[in-house]
């Protein structure tokens, strides 16, 4: 197992990625998370940052749940009821007091099998034993479906720029389900869980499993990544390649399939 979070030198926001496995028993339980980003306070940004508890509390959870032997879903709604818990005494008005929040991914490997879920633009993917992608989730993070930013100036004469834009997006774009912008994040509201994502896939011996945050999109689907050739020394690869990182952060959580799991 290989896991850690590596910061893109050009930002200076604190750390608000997540990460946790577990590896006893007959099962390998991972969890990654990222913190939504916050509004500056009084012109600094919060630190401890809301969105980095939101995502330890994720992950945490998660870890705990899939233990218990639920299956991914109830584990994921478990752990937006426990975010629910962290937002339930707030005032929320999408800016300064916006959700303590995260987005994030859950799996469990065992025997030959993944079994995952997601919600935005955390993920998991599969390589072969030579390094060829044979499974992603897709990104469904902000922007994805379409440019929020542009449906906004159309529609509202604002910007994410703008406080007035920010908060708009939050409310209206994120978790609503009815609109074709939309995308999800673990805000504690139920509405989240109509953007949660799950599936399986069967693994063969030798495969790369690897669990990210959306900051190392960039790097593990460009062309120059053969985890194959850099699995021994994959943190000296991703060393090499902060400046590619999209954002302040990234998260990889890496195994590989063998025999047994």
């Amino acid at each position: 197992m290989i896991a850690f979070t590596k910061h893109n030198l050009r930002f200076r926001r604190p750390e608000e990625d997540s990460f946790d496995y577990d590896l006893n028993g007959k099962k390998i339980i991972v969890a990654v998370a990222d913190g939504i980003t916050r509004d500056s306070v009084n012109g600094k940004y919060p630190n401890p940052s809301p969105a980095k508890i939101a995502a330890d509390l994720f992950v945490k959870s998660f870890i705990s749940e899939a233990k218990r032997k639920n299956s991914i879903e109830k584990s994921i709604k478990n752990s937006n009821n426990k975010i629910a818990k962290l937002n339930s005494s707030l005032k929320v008005d999408y800016l300064a007091n916006d959700y303590w929040a995260c987005v994030g991914v859950g799996g469990v490997i065992t025997n030959s099998k993944l079994e995952y879920g997601f919600i935005a633009d955390c993920g998991v993917c599969v390589f072969s034993e030579n390094g060829k992608l044979k499974f992603r989730t897709p990104n469904e993070g902000p922007n994805s479906r379409g440019s929020i930013d542009e449906d906004i100036r159309k529609k509202y004469k604002t910007s994410f720029t703008e406080e007035k834009g920010r908060k708009i997006i939050r409310s209206k774009y994120r978790n609503n389900i009815d609109e074709k912008l939309s995308y999800g994040a673990f805000t504690g509201e139920k509405s989240a869980l109509g953007f949660l994502r799950t599936g399986d896939f069967d693994l063969s011996k030798g495969d790369y499993i690897v669990f990210y945050s959306d900051g190392f999109i960039p790097i593990i689907y460009s062309k120059e990544f053969n985890i194959a050739k850099e699995f021994n020394k994959l943190e000296d690869f991703f060393d090499s390649k902060l400046d590619k990182i999209d954002g302040s952060e990234g998260t990889i959580v890496a195994l590989r399939a063998g025999k047994k799991l």
